[in-house]
């Protein structure tokens, strides 16, 4: 959930009237990373994630980034 919430949020932001950019495909900057997270770690009881945040471990997808034209995680890592 905390991703989903995460690819809104992202829209949201970049996107506060309703009528930013959106891809040939009509997919708005989040969703052209829809379900990409990039590098993973695994956590002592099996689950995945890939950002330490508030003594917590997430899973959170990656956005697009225009400037670099790529998929990128949250927080300045490249993938």
């Amino acid at each position: 959930m905390a991703s989903i919430i995460a690819h809104e949020l992202e829209e949201a932001v970049s996107d506060p009237d309703l009528n930013a950019w959106y891809d040939r495909q009509v997919a708005e900057n989040a969703d052209k990373c829809a379900w990409t997270f990039g590098t993973e770690q695994t956590a002592t009881n099996g689950s995945k994630y890939n950002l330490s945040l508030g003594g917590r471990n997430w899973l959170i997808q990656r956005n697009w980034n225009a400037s670099t034209q790529h998929c990128q995680r949250v927080l300045g890592s490249t993938n």
